[in-house]
């Protein structure tokens, strides 16, 4: 607003500038060598000089009423509009205070409503249990009357079982018996066939036979292992073989052993390629689990 005072300012003081010096210029234009004219027209330029403070100092103070005038007007609508959200604020809360209001009365008669359902409910129970214990009572004395037969009939009943299980005690004590006879014999039967094969084995051992059993089984492995590249003389290692007595083998692992995992793996290969392994003549002499010694000469 004050940029906007100065250009008007401005604005007359050209204005008047210019009036002047053209009145200036038609009045003294035929003696342009008297100095009387141009101390006339300074004076006339210090008149308008004086007009157009005048008019400045009449522009500011409209300018300030204008202003003030305005921040009025805005202080009145902000007035009006705090009294408008005031106003709005309170319709709402009446709203609210109105819809809170119907929804106690709704709860209330809800509530009203499930009392007398209750009520009902209450009063219908109370004569069903009545009528249920009317109705127990009928069945208890018709329980008790069965109740005594049944009595009667469990006293009979618990005669026959207990002769029942007379007999099935003495049934079972003879079968107990028979069956432990039967376990002696057995037992005494397993025992003489295992006294025989430990015999049959002591007697395998001492004329060499499980000897040469083994020695075809280290043989037939030796015979189908391929030597690594890093298999070196002074190899030894224990393999443990799971066969059937078919000599058809079922499984195989290398245990301890002096080589790498190259060797192991040729052992075990070689021991499958040896499958099925030779049986022994003497059939006690078989070992569904062998340990064999696996030191190949090269």
């Amino acid at each position: 607003m004050q940029q906007h005072t100065r250009s008007v300012a401005l604005s007359v003081v050209l204005h008047v500038a210019i009036v002047a010096a053209f009145s200036f210029g038609m009045r003294f234009a035929p003696a342009r060598g008297s100095a009387a004219p141009v101390q006339e027209a300074i004076e006339t330029v210090m008149l308008d000089q004086a007009l157009v403070e005048q008019e400045i100092a009449r522009l500011q103070e409209l300018e300030r009423a204008e202003i003030t005038a305005r921040e009025q007007e805005e202080r009145e609508a902000r007035e009006r509009a705090d009294a408008a959200r005031l106003e709005r604020e309170r319709e709402e809360q009446q709203l609210q205070d109105a819809r809170e209001a119907r929804q106690r009365a709704e709860r209330e008669e809800q509530d009203r409503q499930a009392e007398i359902v209750l009520r009902r409910e209450r009063e219908e129970a109370e004569r069903q249990e009545l009528e249920r214990v009317e109705e127990l009572q009928r069945q208890a004395d018709a329980e008790e009357q069965r109740r005594k037969e049944a009595e009667e009939a469990a006293t009979r009943e618990r005669e026959r079982l207990a002769e029942l299980q007379r007999q099935k005690e003495e049934a079972e004590r003879r079968a107990r018996e028979a069956e432990e006879a039967r376990q002696r014999a057995e037992f005494e039967q397993q025992l003489q066939a295992e006294l025989a094969t430990e015999a049959e084995i002591r007697r395998a051992t001492e004329s060499g036979e499980l000897d040469r059993y083994l020695r075809q089984i280290q043989t037939r492995i030796e015979t189908n292992w391929i030597p690594p590249a890093s298999a070196v003389p002074g190899l030894e290692c224990v393999v443990n073989v799971t066969q059937i007595p078919s000599g058809d083998v079922v499984g195989v692992t290398v245990g301890r052993c002096n080589g790498d995992d190259a060797v192991r793996r040729s052992i075990e290969t070689a021991v499958l390629r040896a499958s099925p392994l030779p049986t022994p003549s003497v059939g006690a002499l078989f070992d569904r689990n062998l340990e064999v010694t696996f030191r190949p000469e090269f």
